[in-house]
């Protein structure tokens, strides 16, 4: 045992004791969750641009309208970015209400729509691509006339124009302006209609429980977003552990081998004491990960004011599911690691184990949908997807019934117990062969017979 402790403590500070820990502890979380902000950083940095749109209304009377509705919108952003330099002012500013879709100007540029031809159209067409401009709008004479006839419909010429934003607020805009016209015509207030068709919202809320001392209290309303993304979050969190974890597992391994280190480690301790004490050290170094970044995400919460969003309750399942994930991947990259010689020996047989950890991963979001269906609850029994679908699940709030983490708990243990014994017979036989990489029928001997 002694000797299990001495190289679980030279595994654990070769993990966590590097520059290498401490730049991946801040790269993961960047690499796995960065693109959640990337956008919203990116939607407000630089310049407001500003998008000419040349206007073609055959109908005479919507080109005035966009016009003023675009001065309108362009004021709202001056005004927005003006309260955005006061100091303190930044936080206090609803930037959707100013800024519409974007922040972009629109500046309406009017085009004759008397002997509108195909040659105008190229013309046009090559201003954009000289982005003189930026699109142009052909409203048909018979736009504003029920139907849906294609020669009704207006015609939005861009580079993007299938993305574009400005193609939705322009729809927006014609859209208002045709209805309000038609109602006026059919002798109907649009105000009236307006205010009897606001909507009436319907918020979800938490269910009705009993405290402590009896009394009975609904939760407050559930955030959407909340709902969504703080499962995935904590599904990542998982992720992140265990490949932090399992990695370097691989790596010290081959490096030992290779560098036939592990041929002086035997002769102090037997296999089973090598790779024992190589799995606890590995564990260690996992459980300060989560340490780590559970003080950071509470740091991080703390100072937005949304601790009370933080599932604490889910600690000890994480740390629990955490720990068998870890040895049965460090199981299993250990195993590889002893079999073969090289790195990019290693790949292809790598690529099944991380198809099989990341399948959680690629239906998160029916599982956080519908966390007591039959697709999550298949996951949740499935051992390599076990520990991220089961916190996911976990992490949606709803109430999972005890049985299947229990269930889940046990079938993992029981498929970790199995793969470290393989793992072992593996490791005792591969990590002392040298010359040409090991077929998979010879790993899968060494796995049945050690």
């Amino acid at each position: 045992m002694k000797k299990i402790i001495t190289i679980a403590v030279r595994e654990y500070r070769a993990m966590v004791g590097t520059r290498a820990f401490l730049i991946s502890i801040i790269m993961m979380p960047i690499l796995m969750l960065g693109s959640l902000f990337a956008i919203e950083l990116l939607r407000n940095a630089g310049q407001v641009k500003e998008r000419k749109i040349a206007v073609i209304d055959h109908t005479g009377r919507f080109a005035d309208i966009l016009k003023l509705e675009a001065e309108k919108k362009n004021a709202q952003i001056d005004e927005a970015e003006k309260a955005r330099s006061q100091p303190g002012a930044r936080d206090q500013i609803n930037e959707e209400d100013f800024l519409g879709n974007g922040r972009v100007k629109y500046l309406i540029e009017r085009v004759p729509a008397e002997g509108v031809t195909d040659e105008m159209r190229v013309a046009l067409s090559d201003r954009i691509r000289n982005q003189d401009l930026y699109a142009f709008l052909e409203i048909p004479a018979n736009a504003d006339i029920p139907g849906s006839g294609d020669e009704q419909k207006i015609r939005f010429y861009a580079q993007d124009s299938s993305l574009s934003e400005a193609r939705g607020w322009i729809a927006q805009v014609v859209n208002s302006i045709i209805r309000t016209a038609r109602l006026e015509a059919a002798d109907i207030d649009p105000m009236v209609v307006q205010n009897a068709s606001t909507p009436v919202s319907v918020v979800g809320m938490g269910l009705v429980e009993r405290a402590a001392d009896g009394s009975i209290r609904s939760k407050e309303e559930d955030d959407p977003m909340a709902a969504i993304f703080l499962p995935m979050g904590v599904m990542m969190l998982m992720f992140m552990v265990i490949f932090m974890a399992a990695q370097p597992m691989l790596e010290s391994v081959l490096e030992e081998k290779s560098q036939r280190i592990a041929e002086v480690l035997l002769g102090s301790a037997n296999p089973f004491q090598l790779m024992s004490g190589k799995l606890l050290g590995t564990v260690a170094g996992s459980l300060t990960v989560f340490a780590i970044y559970l003080v950071g995400a509470f740091g991080i919460a703390a100072s937005k004011g949304y601790t009370d969003q933080i599932p604490f309750h889910l600690a000890p399942w994480f740390v629990v599911f955490q720990v068998m994930g870890v040895l049965f991947y460090s199981a299993i990259f250990l195993a590889i690691g002893a079999s073969v010689s090289q790195l990019k020996e290693a790949q292809s047989m790598l690529l099944p184990v991380w198809m099989l950890m990341m399948s959680p991963m690629f239906v998160w979001i029916l599982i956080v949908r519908d966390p007591l269906g039959p697709l999550a609850t298949y996951f949740s029994f499935f051992p390599p997807a076990t520990p991220t679908a089961m916190m996911l699940r976990m992490a949606t709030g709803q109430s999972i019934p005890l049985w299947q983490p229990l269930l889940s708990l046990v079938l993992m243990t029981l498929s970790t117990l199995v793969i470290v014994v393989v793992a072992s017979r593996i490791f005792r036989v591969g990590i002392l062969w040298q010359g040409k990489t090991p077929k998979i029928g010879e790993i899968l001997k060494w796995a049945v017979t050690g």
